[in-house]
């Protein structure tokens, strides 16, 4: 169970992160608000971000089985990296948006 709990939770965190980094590239100017989907959503990504986000909780429910913190660490690992990314994105966004505007 561990085995598979674990592959689950790097597939579904490789899923859920190449759905943002599809995003990301498709707003290169534009911010990412984070409670709400981006003005530019590209083909496929909702879908790629509900695959993943399934596998996470597969992942959750496998690895809870082992031991009582494995589901918060693999349910917390990829969207708080997700934060960060849109963090620097947005952060990336509005200095560029600064030094055009000197």
């Amino acid at each position: 169970m561990f085995l598979a709990g674990l592959l689950s939770a790097i597939a579904g965190v490789a899923l859920f992160h190449t759905a943002l980094a599809r995003t990301v590239r498709a707003n290169p100017s534009t911010e990412i608000p984070f409670s709400r989907n981006p003005g530019r959503v590209p083909a496929g990504s909702m879908a790629i971000r509900a695959a993943g986000a399934a596998l996470i909780v597969l992942a959750a429910g496998l690895l809870s089985t082992t031991a009582w913190f494995w589901p918060f660490i693999v349910i917390l690992a990829g969207p708080v990296a997700a934060l960060v990314v849109i963090l620097i994105h947005n952060n990336r966004v509005a200095r560029g948006r600064l030094a055009g505007n000197c």
